[in-house]
């Protein structure tokens, strides 16, 4: 669950552009490819060849994990605002995929430590990041039918699991919570 909210918390910042460390980097060389760049946001995230080597890694981890298909890594992918609301894997992949990038990009700018092994982008732990979330949220719905059932004498379960299977399907579970 920590790694969802860091998700979260580094595409926030992402877009607020305070992320800590590279706002002063204005028409520079990357120190990472070597490319000059404009936008160190922009750059770091989609353009550096660093990251560019690991597109079609990011590409079908994405096009796996969710039903949203992206045909390149770009801006216009983790501008989740375009997206449907209700569909809520896709923005949380992005997060937690956008979490990943940051922590390799901030080891190859401010890492001091050689014995630190260089994070690496798996699919594995992004799908699993993404899996533990599904669960929290399912736990949070079970507990909400339960309250429902008891406080509000309200037996309308098979509608919170509906709902709760359209915003969190994935082409390998498309009903995480049997209705």
């Amino acid at each position: 669950m920590a790694e969802v909210m860091g998700g979260r918390n580094t595409l926030f910042r992402f877009f607020s552009r305070s992320l800590p460390g590279i706002n002063h980097e204005r028409d520079t060389r990357c120190k990472i490819c070597g490319h000059l760049f404009r936008d160190p946001y922009s750059h770091l995230f989609t353009l550096c060849q660093d990251i560019l080597d690991i597109e079609k890694t990011i590409i079908s981890t994405v096009n796996k994990l969710s039903f949203i298909k992206i045909q390149r890594w770009s801006m216009d992918t983790l501008d989740i605002s375009k997206y449907n609301r209700t569909e809520r894997i896709f923005p949380n992949l992005i997060g937690i995929i956008a979490h990943q990038l940051w922590k390799i990009i901030c080891h190859k700018l401010f890492n001091t430590d050689e014995s630190k092994p260089e994070p690496k982008f798996e699919q594995k732990v992004i799908e699993t990041e993404l899996l533990n979330l599904i669960e929290t949220e399912k736990f949070i719905t079970l507990k909400k039918i339960k309250h429902d059932e008891a406080i509000l004498k309200n037996t309308n379960q098979d509608l919170h699991k509906y709902k709760f299977n359209k915003a969190w399907q994935t082409p390998a579970a498309p009903n995480p919570l049997p209705i």
